[in-house]
């Protein structure tokens, strides 16, 4: 920074005709002011330094620098990117530890579980335990940290294809950030910074050093690889050289050695333009602080918070790798919490399907976050809005100064503002894909702070300024030390800041008369008055435009003040009367008004307290006891249990009572393979609909199902829930079954099931939970079978066609049996008759001739036929295999004549065959031969 002494284009300032010389650096106010010799030597030596000035340039920084104010910086800047790769270091230990600690109880080894994840995400084998992976990843990844993305090059018979994501490393950024300044700090114990352009010429140097180590470092350990692809390979580049890789970590580098330089430098009073600034924009030097107060506030709490949730949640491996994902989770949190948004871009639009159809997720989007976790995001904003308004009013205390500089309302909103523009970049997280291997694709995503976050800052802004003049002051003072010390800063810092802005009070006259380096101001003598106080401590003393020599007067009161014919000087930074100059604390209040403040604020507290805790109470009443998860765990229970009818009354299938029947607690509990464990994943609420998302369990495998849930009722003051039959039950799914004809029971998982007995074949269609189903097809009758059991295998998340089962009837060998007894009792009866014709049977014999030649027919079977029998429908036909024998004896009567008669004994046989149909009847045969 150019020193006071200095005009803008670096000449000297020519002395003004009532200009006094100003005081020796040791000098004592009012020692060398009244005597002519000594003011004599000052007046011919500022002529002499005045006439030297116009021929020439003030010295430049280089002559005041030696090695070490080389040397150090660039160390600085080595430790700055050695620290970011030790961050990433840290990230990427802690997270392997988090693989290791849930590869204990999953199986497998913690290289293997981390090759499974990158060959998901890449589709290639990958082993991550070569050396080339651990030398290069680490650098690759530390680059990330200036925001550039980490990239996928793939190179295949002369395509290409190449993906990259963005996903900022803060905490190793952090980790640079602090290295960079403790070494700078640490090394410049014993150093003078002359000038504030050897401060900032140091700063460049780290900064320089920084970036170009980690551009040459980057580019050297990009990983490269060959992996094999059917009869070739794929040539592999892993690397996150991007060309905001060099600007970025020069600009960290540069301000991080800057602030640590700052107190090594020798400028005791502020420079021109420092004091300019105070003076135009008051509390723009301080501007930062607020802003950090409010971002550690929210982030400590947040961030623990966050961390709790994802090792509940994610388990090991999501907290122990958090160094690489909270920071920026922190900040979207932050964003969201002061009522801003989040938008997805490109591909990443899939991912808000929660926010109803929009890309834009806001902290309230039903369904996404609990209530009670939205109250409290905001509840900790306004508190950590409270904060920065206390710091705010602290910094840039309000006196008259401030109050007539319009200006002054709008450092603070601005600065607002742009942290909101800031914030879109720094809270980016995106990536891409494009190449030609399979076909031409491309693809982006990105996740980040909606535009018009910069517009919600600028509202938060207006807000904490308004606090920080209406509302902060009247309590400011009554705050605990310890708080009021951490929330406004050191007392040097604050000691600093109360010089600028003494010395930007002087006014113009002041500012006019800086001497060099800010050791003493000539300006015009003032009429001898009494030494003025601070006015921060008496704002009736504030200057005016109008009254600069008084102005400056009243401006400072530190020991070079003076009044009468003595010079002011600007005030010093080293000073011992700084801290009188900063604002005075207002005076104590009564012990009444103190009682019924604090007695206010117990009331209010209470009542934001019980309003938090009955809105955390009735959310968590409302997630849990009723909540729709509950009701869902209540079913998902029930179809663990066997209980289908219990089921049925949490989740009406709304099908008829015919449909219902195997929804029984005999018919579902003798089922096999039933859903034998389940777990509550999460819940996504809309409105009066919800869905809850669980995974279940059946013969060892494990399914996802939606359950969707309706409100359209209400339990007291909460909302009651129901199973919505309207939007379908993944768990019920459909069974049909072909009754045959004549067919009235079915037997399903051994237990009677009653169906409607038709002469025709029907088709029976059943509503069924998750199990196996063994169903047969009961028969009436010894001679006709369905066959045995027929199971169906009823999966949870099966597809939607329903399995069918057909029975056909067939005979049993009773049937055959009982037919061959039937058709042998007939040829018995027939083998009786005393007929050479019996009517009905199937045998005989013709007489040819005089039927008084034949006498006396005796049948008897030789041997019975044997029969094949085919079923056709509930009929079956027989016909015969292998013909059987029947024998007549008879007399035949050999005289021709008719005396006397001549009776011979003749025999003869004869086969024995037939065919025909029979039918069944319960037990009974119906037989239809044809001989």
């Amino acid at each position: 920074m150019p020193s006071s002494a200095h005009d803008p284009a670096g000449k000297a300032r020519e002395p003004g005709p009532d200009d006094t010389e100003e005081l020796s650096a040791t000098t004592s106010p009012g020692t060398a002011r009244h005597d002519p010799g000594v003011q004599h030597d000052l007046d011919a030596q500022h002529d002499a330094d005045a006439a030297r000035g116009a021929g020439h340039r003030p010295p430049a920084a280089l002559p005041t620098m030696t090695a070490r104010h080389w040397w150090v910086p660039v160390l600085a800047g080595v430790g700055g990117y050695v620290g970011t790769v030790v961050g990433i270091v840290i990230a990427l230990v802690l997270s392997i530890l988090g693989l290791a600690l849930q590869g204990d109880s999953d199986g497998g080894s913690t290289t293997d579980r981390l090759n499974g994840e990158i060959s998901n995400a890449t589709g290639l084998d990958t082993d991550t335990s070569g050396l080339r992976w651990i030398l290069s990843v680490p650098f690759q990844l530390a680059a990330m940290a200036a925001l550039v993305p980490l990239r996928l090059i793939l190179s295949f018979g002369g395509e290409g294809a190449s993906a990259g994501i963005t996903v900022p490393q803060y905490f190793a950024l952090a980790c640079g950030i602090l290295t960079a300044w403790l070494i700078a700090r640490k090394l410049s114990t014993r150093m003078r910074v002359e000038t504030r352009g050897v401060q900032w010429l140091m700063a460049a140097v780290s900064g320089l050093t920084w970036a170009a180590l980690a551009l040459v470092v980057t580019a050297l350990t990009v990983l490269r690889l060959d992996v094999p692809f059917f009869a070739s390979d794929i040539r592999v580049r892993l690397t996150a050289l991007g060309g905001g890789l060099f600007p970025v970590l020069f600009l960290v580098g540069l301000l991080s050695v800057a602030a640590a330089l700052n107190v090594r430098s020798t400028q005791v009073s502020p420079g021109r333009i420092v004091i300019g600034a105070e003076r135009s924009t008051p509390g723009v030097l301080q501007v930062l602080r607020p802003i950090a107060v409010q971002f550690s506030v929210f982030g400590t709490v947040a961030g623990l918070g966050l961390l709790i949730y994802a090792f509940v949640e994610g388990g090991a491996p999501a907290g122990f790798s958090a160094l690489f994902w909270l920071p920026i989770a922190v900040g979207w949190l932050f964003v969201l919490s002061l009522l801003s948004a989040l938008t997805a871009g490109g591909a990443a639009t899939s991912l808000t399907g929660l926010t109803g159809r929009s890309d834009a997720f806001y902290l309230w989007s039903e369904g996404t976050v609990p209530v009670w976790a939205v109250v409290l995001c905001i509840l900790l904003a306004l508190v950590s809005a409270v904060c920065a308004a206390i710091t705010w009013a602290h910094v840039r205390p309000l006196d008259k100064r401030v109050a007539r500089t319009p200006l002054a309302w709008t450092v603070l909103p601005v600065t607002y503002f742009l942290l909101g523009l800031l914030a879109l970049w720094l809270l980016r997280v995106g990536g891409y894909a494009s190449g030609g291997m399979v076909g031409s694709s491309n693809a982006v995503f990105s996740l980040r702070p909606a535009g018009w976050t910069c517009l919600v800052f600028l509202v938060w802004g207006v807000i904490i300024e308004l606090l920080a003049r209406l509302v902060v002051p009247a309590f400011m003072h009554t705050l605990p030390r310890r708080v009021t010390r951490g929330l406004r800063g050191s007392e040097r810092s604050r000691g600093r800041a109360a010089v600028v802005a003494s010395a930007a009070a002087m006014g113009g006259a002041g500012l006019a008369g800086a001497g060099l380096a800010g050791v003493g101001t000539r300006a015009t003598p003032a009429p001898e008055a009494p030494a003025a106080t601070s006015s921060a401590q008496h704002p009736s003393a504030e200057p005016t435009a109008t009254t600069a020599p008084q102005d400056a007067t009243a401006a400072y009161s530190g020991p070079h003040a003076g009044s009468g014919d003595e010079t002011r000087v600007l005030p010093s930074y080293d000073d011992p009367g700084a801290t009188t100059r900063m604002p005075a604390q207002r005076a104590p209040m009564d012990p009444a008004t103190k009682k019924r403040i604090r007695l206010i604020a117990i009331i209010v507290g209470t009542l934001i307290l019980l309003a938090v805790l009955a809105t955390v109470v009735f959310s968590v009443l409302s997630r849990t006891v009723f909540g729709p998860d509950n009701q869902a765990e209540d079913l998902l229970r029930s179809v663990t249990d066997g209980n289908a009818t219990h089921a049925a009354e949490i989740a009406n299938p709304n099908v008829s009572s015919g449909q219902r029947a195997l929804l029984t607690d005999d018919v579902y509990g003798a089922a096999q393979n039933r859903i034998s464990s389940y777990e509550i994943k999460d819940t996504t609420i809309d409105g009066d609909r919800a869905t809850v998302n669980a995974t279940v369990t059946q013969d060892g495998v494990t399914t996802p199902v939606a359950l969707p849930m309706v409100s359209d009722s209400r339990d007291g003051l909460f909302k009651s829930w129901r199973v919505d039959e309207s939007a379908g039950v993944p768990l019920y799914q459909a069974l049909t079954v072909e009754v045959p004809a004549g067919v009235g029971e079915l037997d399903v998982n051994g237990k009677k099931v009653s169906v409607d007995t038709q002469g025709q074949p029907h088709t029976v269609e059943y509503t069924v939970l998750p199990g196996d189903y063994a169903v047969g097809v009961s028969s009436s009758s010894k001679y006709v079978t369905y066959g045995g059991n027929q199971v169906a295998e009823i999966r949870a998340g099966s597809p939607s066609s329903a399995p069918v089962m057909s029975f056909q009837p067939s005979f049993t060998p009773a049937l055959e049996e009982d037919l061959t007894k039937q058709l042998n009792a007939t040829l018995d009866r027939c083998a009786q008759s005393t007929e050479f014709e019996p009517e009905g049977c199937p045998f005989g014999y013709s007489v040819y001739g005089d039927d008084e030649d034949y006498r006396n027919p005796r049948w008897s079977i030789q041997r019975y036929p044997t029969y094949s029998v085919s079923s056709y429908g509930n009929q079956a036909t027989f016909t015969t295999d292998r013909s059987g024998e029947v024998r007549l004896d008879y007399q035949y009567n050999e005289e021709y004549d008719d005396e006397p008669a001549d009776w011979t004994d003749r025999d003869t046989t004869s086969s024995v065959s037939g065919y025909g149909t029979v039918s069944v009847s319960g037990d009974e045969l119906t037989i239809n031969a044809n001989d």
